[in-house]
């Protein structure tokens, strides 16, 4: 009999692993199907896009903020998957009020990610074995090289007009402390999403810049628009890249290739530490990391 303790602090019990789920959470619509349980999914919302192939044909019950509570209701799921940040609480309270089960999760580093694969499938009664050690084995490899290479100035964008940043207090922020970055925006008195004006940006003086996909769709005429600000370490050096927002923001199966990106965007920063570290006998293999996103502005 499954039973958790979820991120809202209600305990989560199910006579059996759930038979029909219903995804409020891209990130957990996806782990669903890495799982290959995608049959279980009676719904999901449109944001919940990929793999692309297998979600189409799932019904889609509104977005991840406006929820359709009574579409859900009739799917009758025997779970509902939601998060913290991305859900409303009106939605979680009113699905339970209407007697469902609903999991809510809460993701704000890559340790956590890892135990929301195993609370997934605990709750699904999936094998996730191959998701939870390929987490494992890429934080094992951040972890040894944080004692070798030099930290780099790090801001990653959220959104534009105005500037939002990640801050420590997020997946994103945990993410850029892990692979060697340290957040110009760690500690953030305006929230874990601060505004920042442009100069506020430059004053700040990061040395990469990431610009995710999503949530906002930054392009590269973005990108040449912060290459051209001069007064700051990443504009100079071409240290602003575009990068695979869903790799970035979506925890879970993507955790790891989320890791290798950007370890190896930082590691353009710091190329001294890439030849010593080539060299190096006590590095384990597989340590040279390959940018696969397909824009990259330098």
């Amino acid at each position: 009999m499954p039973s958790l303790v979820d991120a809202s602090q209600t305990e989560v019990t199910l006579e059996r692993p759930a038979r029909s789920v219903v995804s409020l959470v891209p990130s957990f619509t996806e782990m669903v199907c890495e799982m290959r349980l995608t049959s279980r999914l009676v719904g999901v919302t449109r944001f919940c896009v990929e793999p692309a192939e297998v979600v189409t044909p799932i019904r889609k019950i509104g977005g991840t903020k406006n929820a359709n509570i009574e579409q859900i209701i009739a799917l009758a799921p025997e779970l509902v998957l939601a998060n913290l940040e991305e859900n409303t609480e009106d939605d979680v309270t009113a699905l339970r009020e209407a007697g469902l089960n609903v999991y809510v999760g809460d993701v704000r580093s890559v340790e956590q990610a890892k135990q929301e694969i195993e609370h997934l499938s605990e709750l699904l009664g999936g094998i996730a074995i191959r998701l939870t050690d390929g987490v494992s084995e890429a934080l094992e490899e951040q972890q040894h090289l944080s004692r070798l290479r030099p930290q780099v100035r790090v801001a990653a964008l959220i959104w534009r007009n105005p500037y939002m940043a990640a801050s420590g207090d997020t997946y994103v922020g945990d993410l850029l402390r892990l692979c060697g970055g340290i957040n110009v925006c760690e500690e953030s008195a305006r929230g874990r999403y601060p505004r920042l004006s442009l100069p506020q940006l430059i004053e700040l003086d990061p040395e990469v810049i990431l610009l995710p996909s999503e949530p906002y769709r930054f392009r590269e005429r973005h990108a040449a628009e912060l290459l051209a600000q001069h007064g700051m370490s990443a504009a100079r050096n071409g240290h602003v890249y575009l990068c695979n927002g869903q790799n970035l923001t979506w925890w879970g199966a993507r955790t790891p290739a989320a890791i290798g990106e950007v370890a190896a965007l930082l590691d353009r920063a710091r190329p001294d530490w890439q030849t010593e570290a080539a060299a190096s006998p006590d590095l384990p293999p597989g340590l040279h990391l390959t940018v696969t996103q397909q824009d990259v502005v330098e």
